[in-house]
């Protein structure tokens, strides 16, 4: 019965971390190359239960498995693109196809799918954050006013090629969100995207990938377990004080 406490409880707790994540996602719905985040839940151990029967020899039956509860202590990114908005401005990229842009920040590359950018003083492409966007051949600069940037990621300043934006493939369980930021690290060693795989468009930036009527669902749903849960702990609690308060004292 105490144990059944702890199930209901952890139920409960990851419910609640459902909810903060959903509501993280609601948060950033209008933030620029956000990826929505999902918690993943795994279970505890199952335990093997047995019934031991009466006779002149004890014996052991198996009556079958019983959980031990959830957690979810881990969170997985959706890949998914999302809506592609124009700005028309030159500096503004928008990464229709997979992948992600690397960044050069003060604690090393970083990944992000922000296209949100930049030019410095030194007419370099930034993040607005002012990290450096990295090509294949390093930072990006100096470029004219009228730089372009092909659907490939080749970028051209009066016609030359200048560079190439560097695009890696990370998959959404191996990334690190850093902070509030849009900004992802990973342990994984990022695999670059073939040139031919790579679709983006200059003067566009793509916004979150949240949908606002997924997340509501899955908020109502994330409530109603919790209730679910809660309403069961609370059955469990009268039947243990009844135990210890009236069995107790027959």
């Amino acid at each position: 019965m105490i144990r059944g406490l702890y199930s209901s409880a952890m139920g409960m707790r990851v419910n609640q971390k459902q909810s903060e994540t959903i509501g993280e996602n609601l948060n950033n719905v209008r933030n620029p190359g956000y990826r929505e985040e999902q918690n993943l839940v795994t279970s505890f151990p199952s335990l093997l239960l047995q019934r031991i029967s009466a006779g002149n020899e004890a014996e052991n039956v198996p009556i079958g498995g019983m959980g031990t509860g959830v957690e979810a202590n881990r969170v997985a990114f959706k890949l998914g693109s999302g809506l592609v908005s124009e700005t028309n401005q030159p500096t503004d990229v928008a990464l229709v196809s997979e992948g992600f842009f690397v960044v050069e920040t003060m604690a090393g590359e970083r990944f992000t799918r922000n296209g949100h950018f930049e030019l410095d003083a030194a007419n370099r492409l930034r993040t607005t954050a002012g990290n450096l966007v990295l090509g294949e051949n390093g930072d990006i600069g100096p470029l004219g006013p009228d730089f372009t940037i092909d659907y490939d990621g080749t970028i051209r300043n009066n016609g030359e090629i200048v560079d190439r934006l560097r695009i890696v493939d990370i998959e959404g369980t191996q990334l690190q969100r850093e902070g509030k930021t849009t900004l992802y690290n990973t342990t994984q060693i990022p695999i670059p995207i073939a040139r031919d795989a790579i679709l983006m468009r200059q003067g566009a930036i793509e916004e979150s990938n949240v949908n606002v009527n997924d997340q509501m669902v899955k908020m109502v749903v994330a409530m109603r377990a919790y209730e679910s849960s809660q309403k069961v702990l609370q059955i469990q609690d009268q039947a243990l004080e009844k135990a210890v308060n009236e069995v107790g004292r027959v």
